[in-house]
């Protein structure tokens, strides 16, 4: 492991060993990876080892846990030097703000997750009930990581048009369709840079995809700095409800997929634009 660049892994999800102290509760998606692969935070710092990964941002697994945020939130502080954490609230709960400030400011989480893929028109990202959370991130300085599907790109625009000073890091590229160059069929998501508060997470889960279905992640890859500019990209594992390799070779296949990039861009897309975002993982 020779890089000349810090990587940081922003996508990253843990599950805790003792299911007595951290019981699971699955919220229904697809699969069950939480069963199949889990990794502890330990499990998981010995990997990072290994694959000469640096930090990372643990992600609230909604599909182990739900919205019961206590492992990822105990995880990163636990090892702060290693991770920031990122909470996720169930918007139809009680009082999602009040829960939202709990996680932040009780529990010493660094963002949060707004997880709206709708499946059956129920989504809400850019609706009135939405607003309060978005104002509370804000007033709280957490980083927003939203998760919705391609077809909801228009809710995303709404709302980066009305909080143009918060940024926005971008799940999965929303699930874009990856059909091959020239990428037409991906104009939905190219249509928003023009917005300078988002940012573009490439993870291992559409890298694969890519893969599957145009045999070209590093085209991808360049595809997307040529439009929004390395720093606004960043790398994330999805590691381990993402498994189709070990941990090791997830991270090769980073950085081949980024590897055609100057050394500059790679540096960004790997780590740099992931600490800009997250200042806490800036800290020795």
């Amino acid at each position: 492991m020779n890089d000349q660049y810090t990587i940081i892994d922003t996508h990253v999800h843990v599950v805790a060993q003792d299911e007595v102290a951290y019981p699971l509760n699955p919220a229904g998606l697809p699969g069950a990876w939480y069963r199949e692969a889990p990794y502890s935070a330990e499990a998981f710092i010995s990997c990072m080892a290994d694959a000469g990964v640096a930090k990372a941002v643990l992600v609230q697994p909604v599909g182990a846990y739900s919205f019961d945020n206590n492992y990822t939130a105990d995880a990163a502080k636990a090892y702060p030097r290693l991770f920031a954490g990122a909470c996720c609230v169930d918007i139809n709960g009680q009082d999602p703000v009040a829960e939202l400030r709990y996680w932040i400011k009780e529990r010493g989480m660094h963002g949060v997750r707004l997880f709206d893929l709708d499946f059956d028109g129920s989504g809400w990202l850019d609706k009135p009930i939405a607003q309060p959370l978005w104002e509370c991130a804000d007033e709280l300085a957490a980083h927003v990581i939203v998760t919705i599907f391609a077809h909801q790109l228009p809710q995303l625009r709404e709302v980066l048009q009305r909080y143009p000073q918060i940024s926005v890091s971008l799940d999965h590229c929303a699930f874009p369709s990856v059909n091959g160059p020239p990428w037409s069929d991906s104009a939905s998501l190219t249509d928003l840079v023009e917005f300078e508060n988002l940012y573009l997470k490439i993870t291992t889960h559409l890298l694969n995809t890519v893969l599957e279905k145009a045999n070209s992640p590093a085209q991808w890859v360049e595809y997307l700095v040529t439009h929004f500019g390395a720093n606004r990209l960043m790398w994330g594992s999805d590691f381990s409800q993402t498994h189709s390799g070990s941990y090791v070779e997830l991270v090769d296949f980073a950085r081949e997929a980024f590897g055609e990039l100057s050394a500059k861009d790679q540096s960004l897309c790997l780590g740099g634009t992931a600490a800009s975002l997250w200042p806490c993982l800036q800290k020795d």
